[in-house]
């Protein structure tokens, strides 16, 4: 009888404790076939390229981490907490941001739909709560991918705790403004006319 092929989730949890135990050099298609008593073919039969295994790995794990951050806060909390908890999480798997690209950025967004709750319940329109979500993420990821590739440059946390806390008083002023605006369209009289209406001489 052939011996039945291994599943993709299989390979994907192989891939992840050779990450975990060999580092991202270590996750090689060689190691991951050694590991699973399979061929390289077969691999390739299951996952693909190299690349879709590691961008399948990247996800994989992501789908994994746990975030903590205070969702029960106000927005502003919240949002500085989620921006944190983020930056421990990778910083806590430097092989998992070694293989990460441009190409993982969609990874996240889970993550980011849980901020995205905590936004709209404080009075974010679902609009401005992507904006918002999208932004403090893409600041978090790319300023954490580039302190784990360069350590030493930017990497005091002091910096990305000054950047998050900046970008979202930014937010809350932008929301005061535009708060402001609509409360002043609508107490702005709607006449519809351009001047003072002219009486009718009396005949």
């Amino acid at each position: 009888m052939p011996k039945p092929l291994l599943s993709a989730e299989a390979i994907f949890d192989e891939a992840l404790r050779i990450l975990a135990e060999e580092g991202a050099a270590g996750l090689t298609i060689r190691t991951l076939a050694a590991r699973l008593r399979c061929s390289n073919k077969t691999l390739y039969q299951q996952v693909g390229s190299y690349e879709v295994l590691v961008r399948g790995v990247v996800a994989r794990a992501f789908a994994r981490l746990e975030l903590g951050f205070a969702a029960d806060a106000v927005w502003e909390v919240a949002a500085e907490s989620w921006c944190t908890e983020l930056r421990a999480a990778l910083l806590a798997n430097p092989d998992l941001c070694t293989l990460m690209t441009i190409a993982d950025r969609d990874v996240v967004i889970d993550h980011v739909h849980r901020l995205m709750t905590v936004l709209e319940r404080d009075g974010f329109s679902h609009s401005r709560a992507v904006e918002a979500g999208g932004i403090l993420a893409h600041v978090t990821l790319s300023m954490t991918l580039s302190d784990v590739a360069a350590p030493g440059e930017w990497d005091d946390p002091r910096v990305f705790a000054t950047t998050v806390r900046w970008l979202v008083h930014g937010m809350a002023l932008s929301r005061a403004e535009e708060n402001l605006r609509h409360h002043d369209r609508a107490e702005s009289p709607r006449t519809g006319r351009t001047g003072p209406r002219r009486r009718k001489n009396a005949s």
